[in-house]
């Protein structure tokens, strides 16, 4: 097949963060940002347990000393089940807040991830190539894909490319767990060679 030249743009490393969050395998990578925040939430969970704790043991003891039964006998009575009940409810009354207000934090940081760090994600991938070569040469050879570009040199062997995905705009063949070569589409003359490069990629990657 041909070379195929192109000058990679922001846009186009939109394009490839946009997509990484819709490929299952990378999907861990789009919550990983909100990391802290799960442990936040388990931290408040596990505390908010710790300090029922004692009003569990109040409640049960009020209710056993006004009916004249053992810890173990109220537990066997009618009564567990509305002391459990009354237990869930104060648990919820007291802590509600405390759990709206971690979602009203979390929803706010995600939408931040899907605008400023988005941009961020996007700008700080255009600025990696700009370090090597926004000015690409891809080269389909038999044994792979060769890549080249004023700071950049490596044939990409076919057993070494996990994927290509088609982004409408791009394609993308990750040559790791979480990078690709980005190839726009736009490189290609008529839309039958570019088909054609995805085609003969693909079968390239999964052929027995």
């Amino acid at each position: 097949m041909d070379k195929i030249k192109y000058t990679l743009t922001l846009d186009d490393c939109r394009d490839y963060v946009k997509y990484q969050r819709k490929i299952p395998r990378l999907k861990k990578f789009v919550f990983r940002q909100f990391k802290p925040l799960f442990i936040l939430f388990f931290i408040i969970l596990a505390f908010s347990i710790v300090m029922e704790i004692p009003f569990v043991f109040k409640a049960f003891n009020y209710v056993a000393a006004e009916y004249s039964m053992t810890f173990s006998e109220l537990l066997k009575s009618d009564f567990s089940s509305l002391l459990l009940d009354g237990i869930v409810d104060h648990f919820w009354n007291f802590n509600l807040p405390i759990f709206i207000i971690w979602a009203v934090i979390f929803v706010v940081a995600w939408f931040i991830s899907r605008n400023d760090l988005f941009h961020a994600e996007s700008t700080k991938v255009y600025n990696i190539f700009k370090n090597q070569s926004l000015d690409i040469e891809i080269t389909p050879q038999e044994d792979g894909l060769y890549c080249s570009g004023r700071n950049l040199s490596a044939l990409y062997k076919w057993k070494d490319i996990i994927d290509i995905y088609d982004t409408k705009k791009s394609y993308l063949a990750y040559v790791g767990e979480s990078s690709a070569l980005i190839i726009p589409k736009r490189a290609f003359p008529i839309e039958e060679e570019s088909e054609s490069f995805y085609n003969y990629v693909n079968n390239k990657l999964h052929r027995k």
